[in-house]
């Protein structure tokens, strides 16, 4: 009986502090600040997807929030809920982003969803090129990896198709994951988001 215990005891402290790491592998890419800013922002994400897809559970809401990405159904306001404002602003502090000198009419236009004309541009925030290969051995899901790589290469692609790529290759046990759950919010909901608040 105590063996049990004891083993029972084991593999609880081993979850926690699996759940708890998780983003220790990242400590070559990036200082413990900018880690812990990536995980608020994880947090903040999973909280808008959880008030969004109300009665799904976390792996459902985001299949059904790339679903819903993918098909250009959702409003700026999930992008930019006032209530997000200041973690959005702390990440977009964090050096995990670029400024690419290319822009493309088409991605301007696709970032103004109330169909509104975009302004003449300096350009598209990004994920920098070597964060996202950070992120890509780090990830386990091959859509994710070809979707980070596809952006690395040609950064003004529009979201809507290389999103296809994760699309395509997801499930929810995938989606269990915290790292490639950290990849899409990043590499989708907060690069997104910035580009509409900018």
């Amino acid at each position: 009986m105590k063996k049990l215990l004891f083993g029972l005891i084991l593999m609880s402290l081993v979850s926690c502090n699996s759940r708890n790491t998780n983003f220790n592998e990242l400590k070559n890419c990036l200082n413990e600040e900018d880690i812990s800013v990536l995980e608020k922002g994880l947090m903040d994400f999973e909280s808008r997807l959880a008030e969004k897809y109300e009665g799904l559970d976390k792996e459902e809401g985001y299949i059904q929030f790339l679903n819903d990405f993918i098909g250009n159904e959702i409003s700026p306001d999930f992008f930019l809920n006032p209530k997000s404002k200041t973690i959005r602003t702390e990440v977009k502090e964090i050096g995990i982003w670029q400024l690419s000198e290319e822009s493309d009419e088409g991605m301007e236009a696709e970032i103004r969803l109330d169909g509104s004309q975009p302004e003449k541009s300096a350009g598209i925030l990004t994920l920098r090129n070597e964060f996202q290969n950070c992120l890509i051995t780090k990830v386990s899901n091959d859509g994710i990896k070809n979707f980070l790589y596809l952006r690395t290469k040609v950064p003004n692609l529009s979201w809507g198709f290389t999103t296809k790529y994760i699309h395509d290759g997801i499930n929810e046990k995938d989606l269990k994951n915290k790292m490639n759950r950290l990849a899409m919010a990043y590499g989708i909901y907060y690069e997104f988001a910035l580009n509409l608040e900018k």
